[in-house]
This record gives C-alpha cells, sequence and structure tokens, in this order.
C-alpha cells in the first residue's frame, strides 16, 4: 500500500457510493454463496440417484415366472457374454484417448509456464492462466473425433444398433450437465465487478483498487487487484473453456458405440465416466480461478481500506476490510468445493482405468 497524489478531478467518496459500494459487494457475495449452494446441492442429488451408478444393472425378470423382460435370458446365453469391460471393448481405445488428452494438457501448461517465466513483465498475468488453458487442451483433445469403433471391434461377428437416441444429459443429469455454465457465470460476473472497481497503478496497467481520501487530494492504492490487466484475459479463457467443455460432453455422447452387443455395458461405462471427468475437471478449473480471484481481491481490499484511524472509519477502517475478509472467507470455500471437484475428476479417471477386466 502507498500514498500518491489524486491530481485534478478525483471526486471525494460520498457517504451514498460507500452504501452502493457496500450493496454491491453484498449482492455478489449472495450471488457466490447461491452458486455454491446450487454446486453442493447437485452433487449431494448425484450421489443419490441410482440411474446415475457406474455399476452393472441386473437384468429384471417377470415376477410371475414367465419371460424375462432381458435379452439375455437362459445360463448358456448368460455364459456367451464375455466381461462388459473386457480388453478387446471399446475401453482400450478410450482410455488412449484419455491418455492423449492428459498429455496434451500437461504440454500446454509446461509451455504457458514457460512462456511466462521468460516475460517477466506479464509473468503472473500469463502465469493465471495456465491451469485453464491447459483444461482446454484436454477438452479439445476429448472433443476430437474417436477411432471408427465399428471396424476396430466388429470383428466378423452379427452388428447391433440401437435406435436410442444419445445425448449428454443420457449419461449425466441435466443439473450436473449445467455446472459448467454455473461456474462460469460466477467467475465472469465477478470478474466484471472486479473490472469496473479497478485502478491504474504506477505503470498504468488496470490492476490496483484505490481509496480517495475524503478532500479529494490523497489516496490510498493497493495491488495485485484482477482489474481489466487480469480480468480479460481470464475471461477470455473461461468462454473457451465452457465452449469446448459443451463440444467434449456433445462428442462422448455421439461417438458411434460398439457393434456388438456383448460391449453394451461397456459403451455405457466409459461414456458415464468420461462425462463425469469432463464435467468435475471443467467446473474444478473454474472454480480455481473463481477461488483466486476471491482470495487476491479480497487481500487488496482489506489492505487498501486499513488506515489505522486516519479517516472514518465509516468507509475505511470498517466497511472496506469487512468487505475484504468477507471475500476472503468465501474464496476459502470455493477452494475447498474446486478441491472436491478435481478429486472427482481424478476419481473418475482411476475408475475408467481401473474398471473390471476379462478374468484369466
Amino acid at each position: 500500500m502507498h500514498l500518491k497524489h489524486n491530481g485534478v478531478g478525483v471526486m471525494s467518496i460520498s457517504a451514498l457510493a460507500v452504501v452502493v459500494a457496500l450493496l454491491i459487494g453484498l449482492l455478489k457475495i449472495a450471488f457466490i454463496v447461491m452458486v455454491v449452494v446450487l454446486m453442493v446441492r447437485a452433487l449431494l442429488h448425484m450421489n443419490r440417484e441410482p440411474s446415475l451408478s457406474v455399476k452393472r444393472p441386473v437384468p429384471s425378470g417377470n415376477s410371475s415366472g414367465g419371460p424375462s423382460d432381458s435379452p439375455v435370458s437362459g445360463p448358456a446365453e448368460q455364459a456367451a457374454v464375455p466381461d462388459a469391460t473386457a480388453d478387446d471393448g471399446p475401453m482400450p481405445i478410450v482410455r488412449r484417448r484419455m491418455a492423449f488428452a492428459l498429455l496434451a494438457g500437461v504440454a500446454v501448461l509446461c509451455a504457458v509456464l514457460l512462456i511466462g517465466s521468460v516475460v517477466p513483465r506479464d509473468m503472473y498475468r500469463i502465469a493465471s492462466m495456465s491451469p485453464g488453458l491447459a483444461a482446454s487442451a484436454v477438452m479439445l483433445v476429448l472433443a476430437l473425433p474417436f477411432p471408427d469403433m465399428s471396424d476396430r471391434l466388429g470383428g466378423g461377428r452379427v452388428r447391433t444398433a440401437s435406435l436410442q437416441s444419445r445425448e449428454p444429459w443420457t449419461y449425466a443429469r441435466r443439473y450436473v450437465l449445467m455446472q459448467p455454465m454455473l461456474a462460469a457465470g460466477l467467475l465472469i460476473i465477478y470478474l466484471g465487478f472486479t473490472t469496473v472497481t479497478a485502478s491504474p497503478d504506477d505503470f498504468g496497467l488496470m490492476r490496483s483498487i484505490q481509496l480517495v481520501a475524503p478532500n479529494g487530494m490523497w489516496a490510498h492504492s493497493s495491488g495485485p487487484y484482477p482489474g481489466s490487466y487480469y480480468s480479460i484475459p481470464l475471461t477470455v479463457v473461461t468462454l473457451v473453456l465452457v465452449g469446448l467443455t459443451c463440444a467434449a460432453l456433445w462428442r462422448i455422447a455421439h461417438v458411434p458405440s460398439a457393434p456388438e452387443a456383448r460391449f453394451a455395458e461397456a459403451d455405457r461405462l466409459w461414456r458415464v465416466l468420461l462425462t463425469r471427468f469432463t464435467v468435475f475437471l471443467s467446473v474444478g478449473a473454474m472454480l480455481v480461478y473463481a477461488a483466486a480471484v476471491l482470495l487476491v481481491a479480497g487481500a487488496a481490499t482489506v489492505r487498501v481500506g486499513t488506515n489505522n484511524g486516519a479517516w472514518s472509519a465509516a468507509y475505511a477502517d470498517d466497511v472496506y476490510p469487512t468487505l475484504g475478509n468477507i471475500q476472503i472467507i468465501m474464496g476459502g470455500v470455493v477452494a475447498v468445493l474446486a478441491v472436491i471437484y478435481l478429486v472427482m475428476a481424478c476419481s473418475a479417471l482411476v475408475r475408467l482405468w481401473t474398471s473390471p477386466r476379462r478374468p484369466r
């Protein structure tokens, strides 16, 4: 924090401006709380939803002893159907694609961090974009066309086809699929708020926050603060990530299924797991951004408003530190939520890689 001459044309902060700033801050915090509550409720509901289980469904029969509704009705047929997640099914193809996607994400992450290290002036801005760009690279690879499973898995056997329409919401509920939109909305709205409340620093870059003294002659400024210097690149990366996430979810749902009935369960399994991984990784990356922005902006707001009694407590030592500390607390909550999403993404990835294989 430092003192600087504010120059001509700077108006002192009035009581009305303080009230407006307080109301905007409270509305912003209320929006963050609402988004967090919606996400937590969606996760809890998802874990209680039987249709989202990745376990193999048990064929159901007629309770009166009549013919079973399952296509597999006798011991001979059941014995002839191999393990749905056998090594010769679609799983190896999906795992290879997932490996390429992860390698692409790691490569982009390392490349962005390397570029930031050779451009010292923009190092922090470039580094701030690295998680979103890495996640976008993963989504881009998942959104590319998959190899034709009909040619690779047909093997000359009788082929089957399903007339059921496959969409992203076939493999995850809509309240799960909408979570990337919620996280993106949270981040973009908050970045919009920090953009309009930012001030130029000594280099003329919008990356600090300023509090003007009542006499209009002196001001406290504090940084770093996520003004347009940081917020515009982060907003662009967020929009790219959301777009690629939607493309990846569409691709996962519309990849042609394996041509044989014995691979039907494996086909459903990889789509469910990969849909979960895509949603959770995307949301986790955006929540990491949101948590970082909340923590950085909150710390800067506390510093700029802490004047140790030199100014009126009506807008300095009371209001702004309080708003800043609330943002810091919310940043911690969002950070915990981000970790939960990333852990669930890793869990889906591990289950995709360690799904049961054919008994030897």
